[in-house]
């Protein structure tokens, strides 16, 4: 089995205490879905997200993480594009419609669910935790568990975070290996994307 599209599922530095937290407040499908509209009341209306990211591998065998930046875009109707500029350069590209290699489909579709924060998606293959933290600017996570038996056997939980939206995502593995990414994207117009994004992300 292939660990890197799980490891990519995902993306954010989340703290492992407050992770473990989380998931003390199980959630139905319509809670965590009107928790999370009322922390993002527009995230329904964003259709393109293009920012950077900060990937932090963290394995049991290496004392260090491996560290890896880079930029993504996200247009909710069609699909993400992934680019790893630091250590290597590469791109990696999920389409809404799938068209993927074997195997990746699934684990393509969950990356793009918790990017795009589709609850509806994830609930049919997780159970859902919510808590939020503060009150001046609320501090929200949503905690992922697996039901699916494929995806148990990739991971043991999942966690999002963020203050207005997503802006952290921690995976802890089922072989005890973490990835935290940190995201740092804006929101913006359809009309922001290239002609070689739009053809990217279509073909």
């Amino acid at each position: 089995m292939n660990p890197v599209p799980c490891g990519l599922i995902a993306l954010l530095l989340a703290a492992p205490l407050l992770a473990a937290d989380v998931f003390e407040h199980p959630q139905t499908p319509q809670q965590a879905q009107n928790r999370l509209q009322a922390a993002m009341p527009e995230i329904e209306q964003v259709q393109v997200l293009r920012g950077r990211y900060v990937q932090r591998k963290f394995l049991r065998e290496i004392p260090r993480p491996l560290t890896s930046t880079g930029e993504f875009l996200l247009v909710r109707d069609l699909g993400i594009w992934w680019h790893t500029q630091v250590p290597l350069d590469a791109e990696l590209v999920w389409r809404r419609d799938g068209g993927h290699a074997p195997g990746l489909d699934i684990a393509a579709s969950m990356f793009f669910a918790v990017l795009a924060l589709d609850v509806d998606t994830l609930a049919r293959s997780f159970d859902l935790f919510w808590m939020e933290l503060g009150s001046q600017t609320p501090q929200w996570q949503l905690g992922l568990r697996p039901r699916d038996a494929a995806l148990v056997g990739w991971f043991h939980q999942i966690t999002l975070g963020g203050a207005g939206q997503l802006q952290q995502v921690s995976i802890l593995e089922a072989t005890g290996d973490r990835t935290e990414i940190e995201l740092m994207a804006v929101a913006q117009p359809r009309s922001s994307l290239t002609a070689s994004e739009q053809q990217r992300l279509e073909r």
